[in-house]
């Protein structure tokens, strides 16, 4: 707060004080009183006082710049202490506390030296020597509340924390102190317990493996409550968004905002959250614009991966018409699956977190480069063996056999689909009603059985789980294609898509949609969506193939023949009869679809 001048005298025992250079600042005042101090100089003068001035060196030399403290005065078995938060105030308390534990570590109890201490923020009148006023006594009686080796604070000093993150607050009620009238609400503070010492493996079920990303509210500089607002809208936004990502878990803004303005490192943020990822940061506004500074870090490594910088328009930030929070999530998501892509390529399997293995699996498996492929399923059976009842690992290994067969790499499609039903069945005798098992179960259906009504039974199953899965309706898309309704199968699809803006299996989605679309005769529909599909991956086989069968069955024979080349420039493996063979549903290489593909110039 700005000092402010007050032209005024007040009495200090001693006399009048000129009071025209006095500062007014609203500061927490930290007030510490050695306990039983007369006994122990009595019983062991020497030593006492030796002990307390190392104590109190110790205290100015260290724990102050630490917590940002200022010591205004001691006063021999005594030190009133200001800091500019009540946070910082309680930090500091404990770490004295700390400190007097280890110097009395080995010694009889008799000779332990113990603290009392009292904490309040108020508007506090500080000269170059001391500070005046009713908060500062407030302190001090506050102070005889707290046992030996305790510290009591006020409501204004617990308004400023959070229970179970900087300490264990417990609720003192109201209580009567000398030379008040009205009695004051008191509240004990202690270190938080020990589980809040360790990454808090409670946060995460021990079968999801997914990492869990923490948003912490952006702070606007300089701190203004009206702006305050701004950034917790933008924190909620892209919560939300992420949470729609299938990979990541995403804590709560009521659970990141208790350590928005907590000081802190990294290696302190992964114990308080029991996070992976952190993503914050600060922002600026200036008429209408708002300019955000945003980091990512990584916190088991206590690295940060990213940083940028996103300007915006306020107000269409609150009515969401701004592509800011789109754009930060995309980049947030895109790193963090980067990162742990890069430490499954690089790294011994036994070495690395169960959800980087999961994470690198899902990145190895749909990045349809042959090498990373069969990497995946080793990752896949590497931690199927670490995670034995994890149903969501054989619902990928049978993903993976599916997409063998789609991307034509197998001599041996029936034993594939074998290997793909197997694993599915794995996943449902597991957890019968995961949606993923539940879509391994559909897929495996129609790939061994021609089962379309099972097929079909078991993604309306998945949804009844879950509605807004948006694979499950990718699936229902298919199952409603092969059994002969495209129409229902693109308005499927095309709900997928409008719930999975993240997903990284969109590109699968959209080839869906181009499948269905081309078999409804809608060919421009099926050109746009394969065409999407191959903007974002270009080595999955379906979308090449629709693409090269719409525009040859719409007359573009010239680019239905260049779509072939650049297919098999991509992927030259792929034949037409491995490609209808394998594809869920296809028909025979007389089709309309199989002669579009050998007149483009396909291989047979």
């Amino acid at each position: 707060m700005t000092a402010q001048e007050h032209p005024t005298t007040m009495s200090a025992g001693t006399g009048p004080i000129d009071l025209s250079a006095v500062r007014v600042m609203r500061r927490a005042i930290v007030f510490a009183d050695l306990v039983e101090s007369v006994r122990l100089i009595q019983e062991h003068e020497a030593e006492a006082i030796g002990r307390w001035r190392r104590f109190a060196a110790q205290v100015r030399e260290h724990l102050l710049a630490a917590w940002g403290g200022r010591l205004v005065r001691t006063a021999g078995d005594g030190l009133l202490i200001e800091c500019e938060r009540g946070a910082n105030a309680v930090g500091l308390s404990l770490a004295m506390h700390e400190a007097l534990d280890d110097e009395n570590r080995g010694r009889p109890s008799a000779e332990a030296m113990l603290l009392r201490v009292g904490i309040h923020v108020a508007d506090v009148l500080f000269d170059e020597h001391e500070a005046y006023g009713a908060g500062v006594n407030l302190a001090q009686r506050l102070s005889g509340l707290a046992p030996p080796g305790g510290t009591v604070i006020s409501t204004p000093v617990r308004d400023d924390l959070a229970d179970g993150v900087q300490c264990r607050i417990t609720d003192l009620g109201l209580r009567y102190l000398k030379h008040l009238i009205e009695p004051v609400r008191a509240f004990d503070v202690a270190p938080p317990r020990p589980h809040f010492g360790a990454p808090r493996a409670t946060l995460q079920p021990a079968e999801d493996l997914r990492p869990t990303i923490a948003v912490v509210p952006f702070q606007a500089l300089p701190a203004d409550p009206e702006h305050d607002a701004l950034g917790h809208a933008m924190a909620d936004d892209i919560i939300a968004t992420l949470a729609r990502h299938p990979g990541l878990r995403v804590l709560s803004r009521l659970t990141t905002s208790a350590v928005r303005d907590l000081a802190t490192d990294l290696p302190r943020l992964h114990q308080l959250l029991g996070a992976s990822f952190v993503l914050s940061g600060r922002f600026y506004v200036r008429g209408g614009r708002v300019r955000l500074s945003a980091e990512l870090c990584e916190l088991r490594e206590h690295q940060v991966l990213w940083t940028a910088t996103h300007h915006a328009d306020v107000d269409a930030l609150f009515e969401g018409q701004d592509d800011l929070v789109p754009q930060l999530v995309h980049q947030v998501t895109q790193q963090v699956l980067a990162h742990e892509l890069v430490r499954v390529r690089s790294l011994p399997m036994n070495t690395l977190a169960s959800y980087t293995l999961l994470l690198g699996a899902g990145g190895l498996l749909n990045s349809l480069v042959p090498a990373d492929f069969e990497h995946a399923r080793v990752v896949l059976e590497h931690l199927a063996e670490r995670h034995p009842r994890q149903a969501a690992l054989h619902a990928m290994l049978s993903e993976w056999h599916v997409l063998r067969m789609v991307q034509g790499w197998t001599d041996d499609p029936a034993r594939e689909s074998e290997a793909a039903w197997s694993q599915a069945q794995r996943a449902l005798d597991l957890d019968p009603v995961l949606p993923e098992a539940l879509l391994a179960d559909s897929t495996a259906r129609i790939v061994k059985l021609g089962d379309f009504d099972g097929a079909e039974a078991s993604c309306l199953k998945a949804l009844t789980i879950n509605p807004q899965h948006p694979m499950a309706w990718a699936q229902r898309s298919e199952t409603q294609r092969v059994a002969g309704d495209p129409v229902a199968a693109l308005d499927s699809a095309e709900h997928a898509l409008a719930l999975s803006p993240l997903d990284p299996q969109r590109y699968m989605i959209e080839s869906f949609a181009a499948s269905a679309a081309y078999e409804a005769g809608r060919f421009a529909d099926a050109q746009r969506y394969a065409q999407a599909s191959l903007r974002r991956h270009v080595l999955h086989a379906p979308p090449h193939q629709v693409l090269i069968a719409a525009l040859w069955l719409s007359g573009q024979h010239d680019a239905a023949r260049a779509a072939a080349a650049e297919c098999h420039r991509h992927l030259p493996r792929l034949t037409v009869g491995g490609r209808i063979t394998s594809k869920p549903g296809a028909a025979s290489l007389e089709s309309p679809f199989a002669r579009a593909l050998l007149d483009a110039g396909l291989p047979p």
